[in-house]
């Protein structure tokens, strides 16, 4: 599959043609579907064609002086490679190219300077495998090249910025090849190209200046490449199929040997299999918390979702940035709640997608959460002296108790009502046999805020025999 969104792309579907043919009939036939894509070229903000490997390359325009002898000498690897050029361009005479013709020329021609980027966020264990060099740990701030090779572990994560300030996030157990970043040198257009060899990524792409800039994500099956525009795309493996999720803009998507792409639009994605089956489908709406204000102060952060109807699951990610640059925690359920260990205090970002049956993620919301771990255990035992009421906190900060204890009935008033315990107990003695109920709240106070936590309510039977049973 193939995601294109390259102004020049429709005229590399061209060359496509012109490769393929022999005969002078069939070569016509291919100038002419080319010269009919030609004003799809100029329109900036239509998503281009993809291509695959054999089909990439750049449009040039000759301008008054050029010819074919002195383009080689400057811009390609080989200054023999004119021939190629020539040929594939049907130009009988190479030294005569009139001004404002358009050629075609391999990228795999071309001279081109590298580009660089960085990792900017980093959580985990993950490498980096540069095309010569030994393997290094991904790190804050690694220097990534062409060629290179990132990976990712379990409940690890890791955002790449690139030098045009577009960004690609790898969330676990993502393998990416970098399979260019280079500026052409003949035209100055940029080329990005990224390969994901397994897993899922989400890239936000900044908007390409040049109209021959380029900006491609493949999988082994497909190709992405757009002008600016939010997107993810997921590849699990030989046999699954290639997923892509348009969130933001349009992207083009090209899978086998379809001569057109499929326009994906914002709130569509798409599912490719290896024989370029192409099933569109709208994505499923963003879900909602139930509790979008709730302070998270469990020692388990539950972040519970309004179900969607159609959804076979759910996917939520916790960053400390509202970007989502920098991912801290994430999970997938089949159910609307799903629950998060050992999430530090602090003010954090929630973003929550629905996974249709395709296996698409859908729109994603996103909402503040903070997180103040006051955890709070109690109980309750009969004891020689009366009842033992006992809990214990969890947390930083000053912790200060308020017990409740009523009777059953819906509308007695509380027997016990002592807030402000810094005490970690209280009993009760001569407490008539009954039903009641009783619980325990914290509040705990750090840093000029406060936080209040309270135990849902407990029942508890006191029998005429004074042991009584909890």
């Amino acid at each position: 599959m193939a995601i294109g969104c390259k102004p020049s792309s429709a005229m590399a579907i061209g060359w496509r043609c012109l490769t393929r043919r022999s005969d002078m009939g069939g070569l016509r036939i291919a100038r002419r579907r080319l010269l009919a894509f030609a004003p799809l070229l100029l329109a900036a903000s239509a998503p281009a064609q993809a291509q695959s490997p054999a089909e990439d390359t750049i449009s040039y325009v000759f301008r008054k002086g050029d010819n074919l002898y002195t383009l080689a000498g400057r811009y390609m690897e080989r200054r023999n490679d004119w021939r190629i050029v020539q040929s594939h361009n049907r130009i009988g005479n190479p030294h005569h190219i009139p001004p404002g013709k358009r050629l075609l020329i391999p990228t795999r021609l071309l001279k081109s300077e590298p580009l660089a980027a960085r990792i900017i966020a980093f959580k985990g264990a993950g490498n980096l495998t540069p095309a010569t060099g030994p393997r290094a740990p991904l790190a804050k701030d690694l220097p990534v090249l062409p060629g290179a090779l990132l990976e990712t572990g379990a409940s690890s994560f890791a955002t790449l910025e690139l030098s045009n300030g577009s960004r690609i996030s790898l969330p676990s157990n993502t393998r990416i090849r970098v399979r260019a970043m280079r500026r052409i040198l003949l035209t100055g257009s940029v080329d990005f190209d990224f390969l994901v060899e397994q897993g899922r990524i989400e890239t936000s792409v900044a908007p390409l200046k040049g109209a021959a800039d380029r900006y491609r994500i493949r999988t082994p099956i497909a190709t992405a490449a757009v002008r600016g525009t939010n997107f993810r795309v997921g590849y699990e493996g030989e046999g699954a199929p290639s997923l892509t999720e348009v969130t933001e803009g349009a992207v083009g998507l090209a899978a086998g040997k379809a001569a057109a792409d499929i326009p994906i639009e914002q709130g569509f994605g798409a599912s490719a299999s290896a024989d370029g089956t192409v099933e569109k489908e709208a994505l499923l709406p963003p879900p909602e918390l139930t509790e979008p204000g709730k302070v998270q102060t469990d020692p388990l952060v539950t972040l519970r979702l309004a179900p969607i109807s159609g959804a076979r699951g759910y996917h939520i990610q916790i960053a400390r940035d509202a970007g989502f640059v920098e991912l801290e925690r994430e999970a997938t359920s089949p159910t609307p709640e799903l629950r998060f260990a050992d999430v530090p205090n602090g003010r954090w970002f929630v973003r929550a997608t629905a996974i249709a049956p395709s296996g698409l993620e859908g729109m994603p919301q996103s909402y503040a959460m903070r997180r103040v771990l006051a955890g709070l255990t109690a109980s309750a035992e009969a004891g020689a002296d009366g009842w033992r009421f006992a809990w214990s906190g969890s947390g930083s900060g000053k912790r200060l108790y308020h017990f409740i204890l009523r009777p059953e009935r819906a509308d007695a008033p509380a027997l016990v009502d002592e807030p402000g315990l810094e005490a970690d107990s209280l009993t009760l003695s001569d407490l008539p046999p009954g039903t009641y109920v009783w619980r325990v709240g914290v509040s705990q106070y750090e840093g000029g805020e406060s936080v209040t936590n309270w135990l849902p309510p407990q029942r508890l039977i006191v029998s005429p025999d004074t042991t009584g049973k909890p």
